[in-house]
């Protein structure tokens, strides 16, 4: 289900690219930053090669963890018909882990995940699918489990881009996340990539699509869908949105948006969802107070 967006970011528009036809999978270059999940990147590796048929596989997965931490790879790595390249940034946040990344991609298209993701059939595949000149491509991104928590997650749409209503086309994303997102990397290098003065995992990818907005089209991939493990329980969910509170206070700060945290009701009523809703507001409003 789309929902219009209340940012209100209107681009100026500076250029306006056409990016080529995607014709095979074997363009696209995966890039996933990884803090203190080996186990996460172990479970996306074993999907992937369960999941995705030989021909539909990327042409690369990149993995970039923070400075002083490493990545184990599994054993039968040395098997997997992609290579599997571990890279190290220096550690002052996701924006920086995703431009070492995507700089050294061979990839002419970049796929960018986390490591709490989990690839589906039709994750790599619907991308060539929906190939239509845009810049960058907004997948799916649905809860991987069914605990109260992680329902409300899938209800509220929380990691889906709402529409940009100024485009007047429900094919058109406001802006991109980063849990799924497909991007030309002529276009990131026409913008410089993630902005790295956002150091928190939160506004960082919204930054991106609004200057990706700025010299060509986004387009949503519906098809491509990935499943987000929500394992961390209702602290997790806390800290989650204190993380985007305070996200969407750099952006309002750099953008000149008024987009303070209000109360609002959850799309899916019932109590546990009302109660969420309340915790997500108090958690939001508690990020956007934080110093910087």
């Amino acid at each position: 289900m789309f929902y219009f967006s209340w940012y209100g970011y209107k681009p100026n528009k500076k250029m306006h690219l056409i990016a080529p036809r995607i014709k095979t999978t074997k363009e696209i270059s995966i890039v996933m930053p990884v803090k203190d999940n080996q186990r996460g990147v172990e479970s996306f590796l074993s999907d992937l090669f369960e999941t995705q048929e030989s021909q539909l596989l990327p042409l690369e997965i990149i993995l970039v963890c923070d400075k002083g931490e490493s990545i184990k790879l599994p054993s039968n790595c040395s098997g997997y018909p992609t290579e599997i390249r571990v890279l190290c940034s220096n550690g002052t946040g996701p924006a920086t882990a995703r431009n070492v990344g995507w700089q050294n991609a061979s990839g002419k298209w970049v796929l960018f995940t986390d490591s709490d993701c989990r690839p589906t059939s039709s994750w790599l595949e619907a991308y060539v699918k929906a190939s239509n000149g845009s810049i960058g491509y907004a997948g799916s991104i649905r809860a991987f489990g069914h605990d109260f928590i992680s329902k409300y997650y899938e209800s509220q749409s929380t990691l889906m881009p709402p529409v940009n209503n100024q485009a007047g086309s429900a094919c058109s994303p406001d802006y991109l996340i980063t849990a799924n997102a497909l991007v030309w990397k002529n276009a990131l290098e026409k913008i410089g990539g993630f902005n790295e003065e956002i150091k928190i995992a939160a506004g960082e990818d919204i930054d991106l699509g609004f200057r990706l907005r700025e010299i060509g089209d986004l387009s949503f991939a519906l098809g491509s869908v990935i499943l987000h493990d929500f394992n961390d329980g209702l602290f997790g969910f806390m800290k989650r949105f204190r993380r985007y509170g305070k996200g969407n206070r750099i952006l309002a700060e750099m953008y000149n948006l008024n987009i303070k945290p209000r109360r609002f009701r959850p799309r899916k009523r019932s109590l546990a969802n009302y109660v969420l809703a309340h915790i997500q507001y108090l958690s939001m409003l508690w990020g956007w107070h934080m110093d910087s």
